[in-house]
């Protein structure tokens, strides 16, 4: 769920840059991404490395609704093993009160040995709550659910 709500957070607050910086008349703005980070708590005694390429859209539809669209593919390491998810998610926003993702977060799969992640679907989340509440959930959702037994598996063997 960390990991989730650091995304619309993230999401949030570039949409916010974004908005500002659009040159385009058309309210889109489009640009690619490179970026690293040490994930410490989905495998508790693990540190993923996770290092994403992606190329993003950021439209603003009105002054209370955008989308931002992310493509990309996460390449994740830890104990000398390396996994890559492919994902493509779009984040539509109310940035005040209503955030909905939909598409595919992470999917991360061994090869020959099938998925050990997939958190793909829709998630509808308002972020006017403390903590955020989910309002709906559908799809499977590894990650933001806490069921990452099996990549946790993967990478400490």
């Amino acid at each position: 769920m960390r990991v989730l709500l650091a995304i619309v957070i993230a999401a949030v607050a570039t949409s916010a840059l974004a908005a500002s910086a659009s040159a385009d008349p058309s309210g889109k703005d489009r640009w690619f991404a490179s970026f690293s980070f040490e994930d410490d708590w989905t495998c508790p005694g693990t540190t993923i490395v996770q290092s994403n390429e992606e190329r993003d859209t950021f439209t603003e539809l009105s002054p209370t609704s955008s989308h931002f669209q992310r493509h990309g593919v996460a390449t994740l390491a830890a104990n000398g093993k390396t996994l890559t998810s492919n994902f493509s998610a779009m984040i539509i926003q109310d940035p005040t009160t209503i955030v909905k993702v939909v598409g595919t977060v992470y999917n991360i799969q061994v090869p020959g040995g099938g998925n050990v992640l997939l958190d793909a679907g829709s998630i509808v989340i308002d972020v006017s709550t403390d903590p955020p509440t989910v309002l709906h959930a559908g799809g499977p959702h590894q990650q933001f659910s806490g069921d990452v037994g099996a990549l946790c598996a993967y990478l400490a063997s």
